[in-house]
């Protein structure tokens, strides 16, 4: 068995990422667009979407005040025939407590028995501080947050990519897709990484790691900068990919542009 090692700094490339906001205006007999949702906050919230399917991103934006929330139905069973009618339901308020803010969204399917309906949601706030995300059947991209993560999702890649630096909990779980990790050289952790039919690696550019007795091709324990916060990933056909670099987006390797950034 190949026993991930820590990897020496390689060449990277840097390219600009495809915005998905671009293909807001795109219309098709198989989607809907609803109404974007604005919602008053007042400082750093943290994230939390629970959805039946479909994508999820959350973005960090800081041009962005409050929080703006758009959804996209998408009916991957449609025929051009087909009436295509709303079948989906979105709430989101926010929760003021001693803490802070958490923006609560929750998108429910209200449609028939064949399940071909999802729901694309897209977060921007200001700032963010905590992320948890339920979903399936799509991707999910975060990016430039700050805090825990909490992810669960299947038939799609998780993709977390932030300048900021990551010293709370983490735990994502996946079935039929990658897990790609991406932080700067200041974030910390305990890793516990498994990659059932596939490969779990760190690449460790900045900072101090250790890879562990019990590591595997298939299964990664490691600690680097001396974390003690756990960094849980579990994936299911599919690969884990976690990369401590100076500079997350700016020199994230040249592999799949079919996500965003700022």
């Amino acid at each position: 068995a190949i026993v991930p090692t820590l990897q020496l700094p390689m060449s990277m490339f840097r390219f600009c990422f495809i915005a998905i906001f671009a293909l807001a205006g795109c219309q098709s007999p198989y989607v809907i667009h609803l109404p974007t949702k604005t919602l008053d906050t007042s400082g750093p919230v943290s994230i939390d979407v629970r959805s039946f399917g479909g994508d999820v991103t959350i973005v960090a934006d800081p041009s962005v005040t409050g929080v703006t929330v758009w959804v996209l139905q998408r009916d991957v069973g449609a025929h051009r025939q087909d009436q295509l009618v709303q079948q989906i339901e979105l709430s989101a308020d926010v929760e003021r407590s001693s803490i802070g803010e958490i923006v609560h969204i929750v998108v429910s399917d209200t449609g028939g028995p064949l399940r071909t309906i999802r729901a694309d949601v897209t977060v921007r706030a200001n700032t963010i501080h905590g992320v948890s995300i339920e979903t399936e059947h799509g991707d999910v991209v975060v990016v430039g947050i700050t805090g825990y993560l909490n992810i669960r999702t299947s038939d799609g890649d998780v993709r977390i990519v932030t300048p900021k630096a990551m010293t709370d909990p983490v735990a994502i779980e996946n079935r039929r897709g990658d897990i790609l990790y991406r932080v700067r050289r200041e974030s910390s952790g305990m890793i516990d990484a498994i990659a059932m039919n596939g490969t779990a690696t760190l690449e460790l550019h900045y900072g101090d790691g250790v890879i562990l007795p019990g590591t595997t091709s298939d299964h990664l324990i490691a600690n680097f900068n001396n974390g003690t916060n756990p960094v849980i990933m579990r994936t299911v056909d599919g690969n884990v990919r976690i990369s401590v670099v100076a500079d997350p987006m700016g020199s994230e390797p040249l592999f799949n542009t079919d996500w965003i950034t700022w």
